[in-house]
């Protein structure tokens, strides 16, 4: 049982992650001949953007290596109406020969065609949005809902439903409703992402060539004849990127999951390690114990491979049954992955984690391997039995070299444990540091909303007279201290920087400072406790009606002016022309609201009245009471104008909580396997100690027997015990200080060297050895001189 568990607990582990890397990295999508689709990406700085609608006109005109060009732009959060219930829902725009070049087929109705116009008002659903909303019903198709947009809202028929698991292009994210794009002149407007099916007999590379070779003349025909300057020669610059996508793209998704789970993956490669260690010492005890049994098969003509045989078909049986139940295991562990790294998200991440031909293969690969490895030393052992000396051996003699083997994987667990254990502390230590660091805003008593738009609800209205009324009506409510509102909501990292310089510098593509930007309204600093260090707050004039402004966080304040007040300055950000000429009319303190990671944040706020279009913003309202009692007045100001509604209100402390999600995954999964490392190492103790002193039972009795104090007895067995702690905890310092250095970028304010945290875990494994050599220790100081001698 301990030997199936140990292994189930191993190999489910390396599945479950195994099972997610899988799905969001390598299978290859749900359509037809997936190894035959390219993406193109426009580079720009070296990073990969989309396209606009022009550009795509343009590309699908002059290509002549694919036999298919889509686009489609991604799944956004769109506010969705039927039968009077509104409710958002993550709607994406495809164009009408999306489905039919993929090669994909409906579940239910039909999909979008190149008969759709753009124009069309038909929509198609997925198989899970049917099941989540409509409870699966059979008639959905030819049902109508209504789609809203920033400007409008229309009615679309549902003309069918996907198929369970099909996500599009996008791995990971799928859309709940699927609409025609509607054609765009707006060739400043990047956000069409494009992928192609290769004609027969052409290659990427080939396809790649082709289209560069036109590629500038894309550029020339595409760029905006309003943008001047440096902007032009930042759009003629950019490059043309053709890739294989046979696994879809999502590099925000990815990005998100691969390092943690590249760094679990890691974690638990070396708990199975540890486990076969862990086995190989029981099964080495096992076989010392069965030695004169083995000398009998030796003497009645078994060879030496026959011995080893039977140990190594033990020992796979073994590994067979924990690979049986560790894919149990893995099933529900991939889930609960999932579950623990989107916790809070709104968007659900939709992956198929069934288990294909690369799981099964990668599973039955370890269970073999680990039969091998664990069994090693035990086949070696029984193999090289010398009949004629076992079978005349007392035990008192036979444990010589089982001795030497044991306490020798006895020190390789304690290394191995000891590198987990130290990257597990330096993780939860970085976490505990994060949750408890200074933010630079007051999360407490904070209520944030997220606001959508009612269908139609933006058509002919001063939008920002409109939040003004908003925001005076939230300020009386009883109990409400301030109000205020940002385009964005809390984050763990930034999502989209941009450069910003003076404009008394010369303009470049790559002068400046990279910064991330919020657009925020009057009442957002002081709503958040963000002390204003110099300079004036935004105000409600601070509109489109006047010149752009922008309040600067104090490091980048002291990053663009060094030598003087950013006060009065003029600055440009990004290359919309509307951004190039921004005054900077205050400084505030550097708080972590755009990245929870970063003590310095280069952050640059700018009106959100300003902002065209505008979009419907986070609200953030600051109490002077439990922030959830007010959560239901907030939301029934909100629904009474008749404008926007709740997608639903939580605290700050939450949000702070949801941001960093993502390291609290890490810290606890890392510290559960830390564990479980420490638990598998003293059971190896533990077992080693107890064959150990069952194997003296003659020699301590002789020393019980000469007068040798229970003491005595005690500290001979622990003095084993710890010698072999302190030996692999002094071999494996080195190896945990070096790996700990792989983690160094997961890291927040902790060295990977941190002496605190490395004098912890090996007092740690001091006191686990001490605690699993006790029990053996004190059964030997127990022994009865004349029974243990009886028994020889």
């Amino acid at each position: 049982m301990v030997a199936v568990l140990s292994l189930a607990l191993a190999i489910g582990a390396n599945t479950a992650i195994f099972s997610l890397l899988d799905a969001l990295l390598l299978r290859d999508l749900p359509v037809e001949r997936p190894d035959r689709l390219v993406e193109l990406s426009v580079v720009r700085r070296d990073k990969k953007i989309p396209f606009s609608y022009p550009m795509f006109r343009e590309i699908a005109r002059g290509q002549r290596v694919l036999s298919g060009l889509i686009g489609w732009r991604p799944a956004v959060v769109a506010d969705v109406e039927f039968h009077g219930e509104l409710f958002p829902a993550n709607v994406r725009s495809v164009t009408g020969n999306y489905y039919s070049v993929l090669g994909t087929t409906p579940l239910m109705g039909r999909l979008i065609s190149p008969d759709d116009k753009e124009t069309s008002p038909v929509a198609v659903v997925s198989y899970e949005f049917w099941q989540r909303r409509f409870g699966g019903a059979p008639d959905v198709v030819g049902k109508e809902i209504a789609v809203e947009g920033l400007a409008r809202s229309e009615p679309y028929t549902i003309i069918g439903v996907t198929r369970k698991w099909f996500t599009g292009m996008e791995t990971g994210e799928g859309a709940d409703v699927t609409t025609p794009m509607k054609s765009d002149d707006n060739r400043a407007l990047l956000g069409v992402f494009l992928t192609g099916r290769l004609k027969e007999g052409v290659t990427s590379d080939q396809a790649r060539g082709q289209l560069q070779s036109f590629w500038p003349g894309v550029l020339q025909a595409t760029v905006s004849t309003n943008t001047p300057g440096l902007r032009r020669d930042l759009f003629l610059s950019m490059g043309l990127d053709v890739s294989l996508a046979a696994t879809g793209v999502n590099e925000e998704l990815r990005s998100h999951f691969t390092r943690p789970l590249y760094v679990l993956m890691g974690i638990v490669g070396l708990i199975l390690l540890v486990a076969c260690v862990n086995l190989a010492t029981l099964l080495l005890a096992r076989a010392a114990a069965r030695s004169h049994e083995t000398g009998v098969r030796v003497a009645l003509g078994a060879t030496r491979w026959t011995v080893a045989r039977q140990v190594f078909a033990e020992s796979l049986a073994l590994s067979a049954c924990g690979a049986l139940v560790g894919l149990a295991l893995a099933y529900w562990g991939s889930r609960l992955l999932v579950a623990l790294m989107t916790e809070g998200s709104l968007t659900p991440v939709l992956l198929d984690l069934r288990p294909d031909w690369r799981v099964l293969s990668l599973t039955a690969s370890v269970s073999v391997l680990t039969g091998i490895l664990f069994g090693l030393a035990p086949a070696w052992r029984s193999s090289r039995e010398d009949p004629a000396t076992v079978l005349q051996e007392t035990t008192r003699s036979a444990t010589g070299a089982t001795g030497r083997l044991g306490r020798a994987l006895i020190v390789t667990q304690v290394v191995l444990s000891l590198v987990l254990l130290l990257g597990a502390g330096l993780l939860v230590r970085s976490f505990r540091k994060l949750v408890s660091a200074d933010l630079g805003f007051e999360k407490a008593s904070v209520l944030e909303l997220g606001l959508g738009i009612r269908p139609g609800a933006y058509q002919n209205l001063d939008v920002n007279e409109y939040h003004r009324q908003l925001f005076e009506r939230i300020s009386n409510l009883p109990g409400v201290d301030s109000v205020g509102f940002s385009d964005v909501t809390m984050s763990s990292g930034p999502n989209f920087q941009d450069r910003v310089a003076p404009i008394s510098e010369a303009p470049s593509l790559s002068s400046g400072i990279m910064a991330s930007p919020a657009w925020v309204g009057p009442g957002f600093f002081r709503t958040l406790g963000i002390s204003l260090v110099r300079g004036r707050d935004l105000d409600w004039n601070d509109d489109g009606h006047h010149p752009p402004v922008a309040i600067l966080s104090s490091s980048l304040a002291e990053r663009l002016f060094p030598s003087g007040s950013a006060l009065g300055q003029r600055i440009r950000f990004s290359f919309m022309p509307e951004m190039q000429n921004l005054e900077v009319i205050g400084v505030v303190d550097n708080a972590r609201f755009l990245d929870l990671h970063d003590a310095r944040p280069s952050a640059i706020y700018l009106a959100f009245q300003q902002l065209t279009p505008v979009p419907p913003p986070h609200l953030f309202v600051r109490t002077r009471q439990a922030p959830e009692a007010l959560s239901r007045a907030v939301e029934n100001e909100v629904n009474s104008l008749e404008r926007e509604y709740s997608l639903g209100a939580r605290t700050l402390d939450e949000k702070v909580g949801q941001a960093l999600v993502e390291d609290r995954a890490i810290a606890l999964l890392s510290s559960f396997f830390g564990g479980l490392a420490l638990v598998l190492a003293s059971i190896g103790l533990y077992g080693l100690m107890s064959y150990s002193v069952s194997r003296r039972t003659r020699e301590i009795g002789v020393r019980a027997s000469l007068g040798a104090q229970r003491t005595a007895i005690l500290w001979l067995v622990l003095r084993e015990a710890l010698t072999l702690v302190f030996v692999g905890v002094a071999v494996g310092v080195p190896f945990a200080l070096a790996s700990s250095r792989l983690i160094a970028s997961m890291l927040f304010g902790i060295s990977p060297a941190d002496p605190a945290t490395l004098a912890a875990v090996s007092l740690l494994f001091v006191a686990s050895a001490l605690i699993a050599a006790y029990v053996p220790a004190w059964r030997a100081s127990r022994t009865d001189p004349v029974v243990a001698l009886r028994t020889e």
